[in-house]
């Protein structure tokens, strides 16, 4: 019984989570619907125009960068990898009336978490451009 309990906290934990993003268009100030559901390297992207017309995709993280350090804490020191994050994400989506969709999001959370909230701009391969807010 105990093991089934850890498999299921750790099945929930690698799913992620999931939710919506408002967007509207930026001519006309009509919305439009995003949804999410955040992975462990991308987040996989759904977005649905006003006339029905569907996008879908991936973001990943641009701009992050390594590094290595060395540090001392009392009496021990410690050598490592640093990871440094801006929480700038890319996102590409192809629709399904042969349009794509590019997108440049900014993560409230440097390290990703979508669930943080940000901001961002997504334009169509015919012009539209929606603001995007969560």
């Amino acid at each position: 019984m105990k093991s089934k309990f850890i498999f299921v906290i750790v099945a929930i934990t690698l799913n992620g989570c999931a939710g919506t993003m408002s967007g509207m268009l930026r001519d006309s100030g009509e919305r439009v619907v995003i949804s999410y559901e955040q992975g462990m390297s991308h987040d996989d992207l759904v977005v649905v125009m006003p006339d029905g017309e569907k996008f879908t995709g991936k973001a990943v993280m641009a701009g992050n960068s390594s590094s290595i350090g060395w540090g001392t804490s009392g009496n021990s020191s410690a050598f490592g990898v640093i990871q440094t994050y801006t929480g700038n994400m890319w996102a590409v989506l192809f629709g399904d009336r042969n349009n794509t969709m590019q997108c440049k999001l900014q993560y409230a959370d440097s390290s990703g978490y979508t669930s943080s909230g940000g901001v961002g701009l997504c334009e169509t391969s015919d012009g539209r451009l929606v603001d995007v807010l969560w």
